[in-house]
């Protein structure tokens, strides 16, 4: 009975938001947004009840005014519990990149609107909760943070947005789900090799050709050249943006990080950690790269975007889930 199934799917996406379907930005309405009484608010439920059936069975003209009084207070707690996440925007922003073993984050974005919400919490997989105050007319940037233990591309999940304002009697709960997703590189290999040999037949694990070698002179600055090679002196007297090239570390020419390279006997998830390895090693020695892996190959570069790109993809390589 395919059509059933298919309507259940279909209703459970609708209700529980499980497959990312919103986009840029959500504003919470009144079909989004759920409310059951909390723990506090069914003992407040149970205790009226019970105050009822006392006042009944006694004829307790107090008893009743007293009992329809705090029945009036929920009921206005729970207009105040769905006034609370009603009219919140909610819209997705980043989500960092890390290394396998650490922590990735997933930023957001809270606008209040034009009243005042207090306490709303947010939640979601494998993510401690986090909760936000937004001012009226203001918005809050809320860090989302949970472990990435593997590599590849981590996504965000569905996330609940709740909250048990005022007085704890009524939680008011909605759901978001946005394709937002980080991306985990490989960890990168601890004292791994040094680079192999560049293009030229250099090496830079040669004598004098380290991260020790001697300073060579000054060559005009190239976007992308690491931090701690430019020649902060010179920028600041006013000289001109320059690059310091050492003895073995500026003319090593281009170095081919290739996997059919590297020892069979290395299994493929040693692979893509050595490689990583490489890939920052070659970063921090300004050395031009290329990367080959199996199903997917990268073009010499020495840039930031170049590193980034090399990593991202490493971490997504399906080279490493060969059974």
């Amino acid at each position: 009975m395919p059509a059933p199934r298919g309507a259940y799917a279909r209703w459970r996406q609708r209700f529980f938001h499980l497959a990312p379907g919103d986009r840029e930005r959500v504003v919470l309405g009144h079909s989004r947004i759920y409310i059951l009484p909390s723990r506090r608010g069914w003992t407040m439920i149970a205790t009226l009840a019970i105050m009822l059936v006392t006042s009944l069975n006694y004829a307790l003209s107090l008893g009743f005014g007293v009992t329809f009084l705090l029945a009036g207070l929920i009921a206005a707690t729970l207009l105040h519990a769905y006034r609370n996440l009603a009219g919140v925007e909610i819209r997705p922003l980043a989500a960092s990149e890390t290394y396998a073993g650490g922590r990735i984050a997933y930023a957001l974005t809270i606008v209040a609107g034009t009243r005042e919400r207090e306490s709303i919490e947010l939640t979601a997989p494998g993510c401690e909760p986090v909760v936000a105050d937004v001012a009226p007319g203001g918005s809050a940037n809320v860090r989302l943070e949970r472990d990435a233990p593997r590599r590849g591309r981590l996504a965000l999940g569905r996330v609940c947005l709740s909250s048990t304002q005022p007085l704890g009697l009524w939680r008011a709960w909605s759901y978001v789900h946005f394709p937002l997703a980080g991306v985990v590189y490989p960890a990168p290999e601890p004292g791994a090799p040094p680079l192999p040999r560049g293009a030229d037949g250099q090496d830079l694990s040669a004598p004098g050709r380290g991260e020790e070698s001697e300073f060579a002179g000054l060559r005009g600055y190239q976007p992308g050249d690491p931090p701690q090679r430019v020649a902060w002196k010179a920028v600041a007297r006013g000289a001109g943006w320059y690059t310091k090239v050492f003895d073995g570390t500026g003319g090593g020419g281009q170095v081919v990080l290739s996997w059919a390279a590297l020892p069979p006997a290395l299994g493929d998830e040693a692979r893509l950690s050595r490689l990583t390895a490489w890939v920052l090693a070659a970063e921090r020695a300004a050395r031009p790269f290329a990367l080959s892996i199996p199903g997917a190959s990268l073009p010499a570069g020495h840039d930031r975007d170049h590193r980034r790109a090399a990593l991202t993809m490493l971490a997504l390589a399906s080279c490493g889930e060969r059974g």
